[in-house]
């Protein structure tokens, strides 16, 4: 993480006088291939951890799709489901996989919302979650190639009602986002639980995480960082989700060497 820390900042310090960030950018300006990410879950996906000024900086290949379904030059946050949205795994995933291939741009598709149930995100589902995830990966798709999915979410079902059910719900979820998006075999990297969350419930969830990797198949458990919270024993920290991002990266580039 280091290494890759400090040849980022180099590129960093010439990229940051050449873009206005923020701002859309039309898909004729992104001449290489694009390569897509769909983040998904709840809020340690979309990120809680406080910004700093590396988290600003954004990669002359990594794009987010905005709020306006405009692709912008990412940073953090990448999301905007709450106003208290910060760094999560996302940026330094997409910089990681932009440093992988030097001739590919990334596209990240952000949808986590904070607080919701995997209940929440069945087709059909109450808040429309999962319809909302599949149009936005389908205006990117326009512009690119879905390559994986990442998942992180949980918390919310470490409770003794939901957890037992958590690993058939998380199995079904996947397939139906396979399904539904034409690609039966994307590949799919899920984010295990902070080790702070110590009940039984939570427990049985990280466990059923891992458990439902084998079920889905051409999918990947990225242990959570072990870098802390924000302090409310709940929320990554920035230097764990920085450590998440990285490890969900080689994840995902471990997973597509299989293809």
């Amino acid at each position: 993480m280091i290494t890759f820390l400090k040849k980022y900042a180099t590129l960093a310090i010439g990229f940051v006088l050449l873009f206005f960030f923020g701002s859309g950018v039309t898909k004729s300006t992104i001449k290489n291939p694009m390569e897509l990410y769909l983040l998904a879950g709840q809020s340690n996906m979309a990120g809680r951890g406080k910004v700093g000024a590396i988290d600003t900086v954004g990669h002359p290949r990594v794009y987010v799709l905005n709020a306006r379904d405009e692709w912008s030059t990412a940073k953090e946050p990448l999301h905007y489901d709450k106003a208290n949205s910060g760094v999560g795994p996302g940026f330094v995933f997409g910089k990681i996989m932009a440093e992988n291939k030097n001739n590919v741009n990334i596209g990240l598709i952000p949808a986590a919302v904070g607080g919701t149930k995997i209940s929440y995100w069945v087709p059909g589902g109450q808040r429309g979650l999962y319809e909302e995830a599949l149009r936005k990966a389908r205006v990117a798709m326009k512009d690119g190639t879905l390559k994986g999915i990442l998942w992180q979410q949980g918390e919310s079902d470490s409770n003794a009602k939901d957890a037992p059910l958590y690993k058939a719900r998380l199995v079904e979820l996947m397939q139906s986002f396979r399904k539904d998006l034409g690609l039966p075999n994307l590949p799919i990297v899920i984010g295990g639980l902070g080790d702070f969350l110590h009940s039984p419930e939570h427990k049985q969830v990280n466990q059923s995480i891992q458990e439902a990797v084998a079920l889905i198949g051409h999918a990947a458990y990225s242990e959570a960082s072990k870098l802390g919270h924000v302090g409310d024993s709940l929320h990554f920290n920035s230097k764990a989700q920085r450590e998440n991002g990285e490890r969900m990266a080689k994840a995902m580039k471990e997973l597509l060497d299989k293809e």
